[in-house]
């Protein structure tokens, strides 16, 4: 099962490791524990309580072996020491807390432990569709271009969305695909917010533990990015769609000021993202396909996005 938005195991596994059982066979579930094609552009998902849910299942259900991962979520990540310590202690929470005050110390490790909660409530919001996941503009993010006319391109696995909305929404109506994505990147930034406060506090911590922190931050805040940049891709074909459709002045106006909106709010993504990916070179990278994008393809996002302001009356 390679979900971290849904906890398995799903009753598909549970019936598959009945079957096994009974017939004598050992059991072995291969998950990606680190990130997964939902978000691979990013070193792990900070979703930490949905992977050590899914591992203290797993525990209970008695699977004789884990796999962790694919091509992605090899990271030395918490979400892979959250496995192993879940699995010896049989405890998620116990797994979180351990985790984390070895990794940021006891001072930070309860503000880190509610975030990681956080996280994993809003990604469990994450529109899951094995065809979204590898046609989605959400592993490019903001570095995608948009495009004032169609482009005609057909998406394709994985780092090659273009512009094709209906391919990435896969099963979901096109306004639910927005506002999942929303409430997703909603939701990491709320315990993102949370989570930058205690850097401006003088917690009893290590220059090492609040640089790990800051790590931490810049992960997650990665993530909400890329969720946040694929809800305003499709908000942009949605509205470039309609504005050929649009019967009176007025609906045009309303369209377009919707697209100016969009590209104002791409430009101060891939500006972040930018500054982010800039100081961490773990962002934009996985294995497989090496960098989605490198810093010069974000500043391309941001001409990108002032060319389509300057001529948006001609769309």
């Amino acid at each position: 099962e390679y979900s971290i938005s849904s906890i398995g195991p799903g009753p598909r596994a549970q019936r598959h490791l009945k079957l096994a059982r009974e017939r004598g066979l050992k059991t072995i579930a291969k998950i990606q524990a680190g990130n997964t094609w939902e978000l691979s552009a990013v070193p792990y998902i900070p979703a930490v309580e949905n992977v050590a849910r899914h591992a203290e299942n797993l525990r209970s259900a008695n699977v004789n072996g884990l796999m962790l991962g694919w091509t992605l979520g090899g990271y030395p990540s918490p979400n892979l020491e959250v496995v192993s310590e879940t699995l010896a202690c049989g405890s998620a929470d116990e797994a979180m807390q351990r985790v984390a005050e070895r990794r940021f110390g006891a001072a930070l490790a309860p503000a880190v432990v509610t975030a990681w909660r956080g996280f994993s409530a809003a990604f469990r919001e994450f529109p899951y569709h094995g065809g979204l996941v590898y046609s989605g503009p959400q592993q490019l993010g903001p570095a995608n271009l948009l495009w004032a006319q169609p482009t005609g391109y057909a998406a394709s696995m994985v780092g090659f969305p273009y512009d094709d909305l209906k391919s990435w929404r896969a099963i979901y109506p096109q306004d639910i695909f927005v506002q999942q994505f929303e409430k997703v990147a909603d939701g990491f930034d709320r315990s993102l917010t949370e989570l930058k406060r205690v850097l401006k506090q003088g917690y009893e911590a290590t220059a090492a533990q609040y640089s790990a922190l800051t790590g931490e931050c810049g992960v997650a805040e990665a993530a909400a990015i890329h969720f946040r940049s694929s809800a305003n891709q499709a908000r942009f074909v949605m509205a470039r769609h309609a504005l050929t459709a649009a019967k009176t002045t007025e609906d045009a106006a309303s369209l377009r000021t919707a697209m100016e909106k969009v590209l104002q709010d791409e430009i101060a993504l891939a500006r972040r993202l930018h500054e982010i990916q800039s100081r961490d070179s773990r962002i934009g990278f996985e294995a497989s396909n090496q960098y989605y994008y490198v810093p010069v393809d974000l500043i391309e996002k941001v001409l990108n996005c002032h060319e389509l302001l300057a001529n948006l009356q001609g769309i």
